[in-house]
């Protein structure tokens, strides 16, 4: 059957990824079930696969000497067959669990806690997987995926909290690696010389997202600063295409969908003091706001049909205790669950009980990962480790144990890491 451009993004509600990331980028990004922060290179925060899970199990654990503010990217880095979990902590180290038990593979260690989620590919062409990550100690690093030995390092000149992309952005056929930190850079994935570099007037924090996003058949890249800036930069060469001023800090990473079923794509993202803004993918011009909250964003937008109307929503949570489901065709307030202190953590969206109908995961400040209804917001139900602090991780959905369902991977500022099943 052939789709119209439109209706393939229609279509692409479940798995927005695949439209215009292309040929290579696509296929190079997508190792596995959920490789990098958000899942995919639109920062979707959407899982594709289901589960059954309603009420959570823990499967396993495993403790850091810091707090996990990082979220898990999974995949079969060292090719024996079987996923591996990675995450960083705040005591400096990017730990590689084996995803089944939970036994530590290896870890590699930075001088600076690692709050950036790694990202997972094969950067450098070889065939095998690799690691990517930044750290507070300024270094950016790319790891060998079976050993946690660096194959190529950078010094930046700040501390890194974005999350990196791996996609051949200019076209080559071989890969860049994409991060935030002072500038915007673009690494060549096999040698780990820049590529590119963009200037924006104060740090990025926020984590890359990749998309062809004005229709061109070339890659951009979309990234907030802390100068309250949201840009779109030349995958080619690192120009800004253009730049959307929200008038607050973005700390939140953007994420790329059809909102409004038009046949483009749109750009959404949280703005500190702000809201939540939503731009012109082709421009970079407002098509709605919400006001939000009047103070800091971190959370990270989802993009999914949460009401099963055939119409995308956008979830994000906020620093007033509130997780909120957006229209993303016009950023109308659907519901907003509210929890008893700051939601930093990202949305994951997925049908996580096998009810046929999508649910939310996030995490609060108070201790709880939540599973909401995606339709009305309701909590279905809140799970609370032992001796929990506060979520900041974001959680992650992937099928460790090969059963075909997915698992909950998340961090706590308790410095554990928990996997949930059913």
């Amino acid at each position: 059957m052939h789709l119209t451009r439109r209706a393939f993004l229609r279509a692409a509600a479940g798995t927005i990824y695949t439209l215009t990331i292309s040929w290579a980028a696509q296929a190079q990004a997508q190792t596995s079930d959920w490789p990098m922060f958000r899942r995919d290179l639109f920062r979707t925060g959407r899982a594709v696969k289901t589960s059954k899970i309603t009420l959570p199990k823990e499967r396993w654990s495993a403790f850091t000497r810091g707090l996990v503010e990082s979220s898990a990217a999974v995949g079969d880095i060292d090719g024996d067959s079987i996923i591996e979990v990675v995450v960083g902590s705040y005591d400096g180290g990017l730990y590689a669990y084996q995803g089944r038990t939970g036994i530590l593979k290896w870890r590699y260690e930075t001088k600076g806690w690692v709050y950036s989620s790694p990202a997972i590919a094969d950067a450098d062409g070889d065939g095998r997987l690799e690691v990517a990550v930044g750290s507070q100690d300024k270094s950016f690093a790319l790891v060998d995926g079976r050993t946690g030995r660096p194959k190529w390092s950078f010094l930046t000149g700040d501390g890194i909290l974005s999350s990196p992309a791996i996609a051949d952005i200019d076209g080559d056929g071989r890969s860049e690696v994409v991060v935030g930190s002072e500038r915007v850079y673009a690494f060549d994935g096999r040698t780990g010389s820049v590529r590119w570099k963009f200037l924006p007037e104060f740090p990025a924090r926020s984590s890359p997202a990749i998309a062809d996003i004005d229709g061109d058949g070339k890659l951009e890249i979309v990234i907030g600063s802390l100068d309250g800036r949201l840009y779109a930069l030349d995958g080619r060469t690192g120009v800004a295409q253009w730049a959307f001023d929200t008038g607050g800090p973005v700390e939140s990473s953007p994420a790329i969908g059809d909102l409004d079923g038009d046949g483009t794509l749109e750009v959404t993202v949280g703005s500190s003091k702000r809201g939540v803004f939503c731009v012109d993918g082709r421009r970079g011009r407002l098509r709605w706001f919400f006001e939000a909250s009047r103070e800091r964003i971190p959370s990270s937008p989802a993009i999914g049909d949460l009401d099963g109307d055939g119409k995308l929503e956008v979830a994000i949570g906020t620093n007033d205790h509130r997780v909120l489901s957006l229209g993303g065709s016009d950023g109308k307030l659907k519901w907003s669950f509210l929890t008893n202190d700051l939601v930093e953590s990202s949305p994951a969206i997925a049908d996580i009980d096998g009810d046929g109908r999508l649910e939310v995961l996030v995490g609060s400040h108070d201790g709880h990962l939540y599973c909401l209804d995606g339709r009305t917001g309701a909590r279905k139900w809140a799970y609370r480790p032992k001796a929990a602090a506060q979520f900041f991780s974001s959680p992650t959905l992937a099928d460790l144990d090969g059963d075909g369902l997915l698992e909950i991977i998340i961090g706590n500022n308790n410095s554990g890491l928990y996997v949930l099943g059913a």
